[in-house]
């Protein structure tokens, strides 16, 4: 599968939402007609990309708030 491009290196882009979408659309189309070709249709292949998103806002979601609360967490002794 190609490589997704790096996000563009200027300081403060436009939209980044828009440029992330163009980053990863190639890569998409690319495997949703692999999940075809194996026989999935779109609809299924839709709701398992929209199941597998919300999965993984979900742990980002968590991921970041165990982040924060272990930087103002009392007692919290770094190592530097």
């Amino acid at each position: 599968m190609p490589k997704i491009a790096d996000t563009i290196t200027q300081p403060q882009p436009t939209d980044r939402r828009l440029e992330c979408e163009r980053a990863l659309e190639e890569d998409f189309q690319v495997f949703t007609s692999l999940a075809e070709g194996a026989g999935w249709s779109w609809q299924e292949i839709a709701l398992a990309l929209m199941e597998l998103t919300e999965d993984y806002v979900m742990a980002m979601r968590l991921s970041t708030k165990i982040a924060e609360n272990a930087s103002v967490a009392p007692g919290n002794k770094t190592l530097h």
